[in-house]
């Protein structure tokens, strides 16, 4: 499958992938091995977001085209820090699912579970869910503690686990309660 990889220039561990997903184009953001997010454009709409970014770089550089010494493919990790940096979770572990199988299962995105088998094939986490659902997903995630001990979804549960999706970023409390009221759905 072709991709393609922008590494962020001020850490060497964030980076965007593009490639094709079906008959649309993903845009998925990794930080420290992590999936972060992931976003799926049409095609014409993924051309006109290309020719923005080279609008962006043509206004910031004047249109140069210079070789830099980070054309160079980066310093391999080792592997001590990989294993801090690039966890791969284990069956046995407790994980909440990031993307499972196909993009046509939203429904068992941030699901809690146990991991239950590990294969080597596109869906690599199999994942008994608290809800006794079996789901395969492509990305997992060490459930946090906080989410863990949420065994009834109440909207506080939501509100702790909107929080922990958004981690240190500077969030109000106005985008807290709107992601919380999302993960809660309708009615909630």
């Amino acid at each position: 499958m072709t991709e393609y990889t922008a590494q962020c220039r001020a850490g060497r561990h964030d980076k965007i992938t593009a490639r094709i997903d079906g008959d649309s184009v993903e845009l998925a953001a990794t930080s420290h091995g992590a999936h972060k997010m992931e976003t799926y454009l049409h095609t014409d709409d993924a051309r006109t977001f290309a020719r923005g970014i080279l609008a962006l770089a043509d206004e910031a550089d004047g249109g140069k085209v210079r070789t830099r010494p980070a054309d160079v493919e980066p310093e391999p990790l080792a592997d001590w820090e990989k294993d801090i940096l690039e966890p791969k979770p284990k069956v046995g572990d407790r994980v909440c699912i990031l993307r499972p199988e196909g993009c046509y299962r939203p429904e068992h995105t941030g699901s809690l579970g146990l991991l239950t088998e590990i294969d080597s094939t596109d869906c690599p986490y199999r994942v008994r869910t608290d809800a006794g659902d079996i789901v395969w997903a492509y990305t997992v995630e060490p459930a946090s503690p906080s989410a863990v001990a949420i065994t009834a979804p109440t909207r506080e549960a939501y509100l702790h686990q909107a929080a922990d999706l958004l981690g240190h970023n500077p969030y109000s409390a106005h985008d807290l309660i709107k992601l919380a009221d999302y993960l809660a759905g309708e009615g909630a």
